[in-house]
């Protein structure tokens, strides 16, 4: 590890086992969605804190694609904790229950994140832990409530976000990963999938599950980390959003090849192609 990597991890370091002196025997959880923000500071609390002072809290929903699941459900395994180690809740939530959530309005992140983390710190309460970590970001605090309206319900629920507050960016973030030995390191960022429905544009089962059905599609051509948003107002008409090295090595022929005629055959009428890299 270079000497500018030991500062940035030296800072984390210091600043979790701050939390020590915090709560029941400096009992912590944390907030924990299987990407690569959430795998670093849980990776980093376990190595300060201890396994027996951090319980992990995982939000199980239909927003999130099986992958993403499975990914987060072997976590702890990948990274050599044995099961019985690591003491894990999974917090099962139907948000399509949730009549303003459905709406989907423009502060829908900041509803949904409402709900979720004050469902963590009531399962927190009963294990007499006061103290919820969450994996945001410097760059996500560089976006504000305007680009991240889920800050808002951080800071009215006091939730305590080491990364951002010790500086550390996504690039960083990487880097520190790739040191610790986490294979989440070069994971493509990821975010629930209502996120690529335009907001007015009401939440539905089946435009999640479509979405999702699109998205693994064109992973399995090998656009790891693609996006499919829809359209306002345009029934079968959607852009596709791709990682830079995707964007970057795609030809005419490919185009064609492996991502319009899978879309095609999945009853695609107008596809449309970003060509800013996401």
């Amino acid at each position: 590890m270079n000497k500018e990597l030991e500062h940035w991890q030296g800072q984390l370091f210091r600043h979790l086992a701050g939390f020590k002196r915090v709560g029941r025997v400096g009992r912590v959880g944390v907030a924990f969605s299987g990407g690569v923000d959430s795998s670093l500071l849980l990776g980093s609390a376990l190595d300060v804190l201890g396994p027996k002072n951090v319980l992990v809290l995982h939000a199980r929903s239909c927003l999130q694609k099986k992958q993403e699941q499975e990914d987060a459900d072997t976590w702890a395994e990948r990274h050599g904790y044995p099961a019985d180690l690591l003491e894990q809740r999974i917090i099962r939530i139907e948000p399509l229950t949730w009549d303003d959530f459905v709406a989907n309005p423009e502060n829908r992140c900041y509803l949904c994140k409402r709900r979720l983390y004050s469902l963590f710190l009531k399962t927190l309460a009963q294990e007499g832990i006061s103290t919820l970590l969450d994996g945001t970001n410097a760059d996500d605090l560089s976006q504000g409530e305007t680009g991240r309206p889920g800050l808002r319900a951080l800071l009215e629920l006091g939730i305590h976000t080491p990364l951002a507050d010790c500086g550390l960016d996504k690039k960083t973030i990487r880097l520190l990963s790739q040191d610790m030995g986490l294979d989440t390191a070069n994971k493509p960022s990821s975010s629930c999938l209502a996120t690529r429905i335009p907001h007015t544009m009401s939440i539905t089962s089946k435009r999640l599950n479509r979405i999702a059905n699109l998205e693994q599609t064109l992973e399995a051509q090998g656009f790891i980390g693609c996006r499919i948003r829809l359209l306002q107002d345009l029934q079968e008409t959607l852009t596709v959003q791709l990682q830079e090295t995707s964007l970057s090595q795609l030809s005419y022929d490919a185009i064609q090849k492996n991502l319009l005629a899978p879309l095609k055959k999945k009853n695609v009428d107008k596809i449309y192609l970003d060509v800013e890299a996401r």
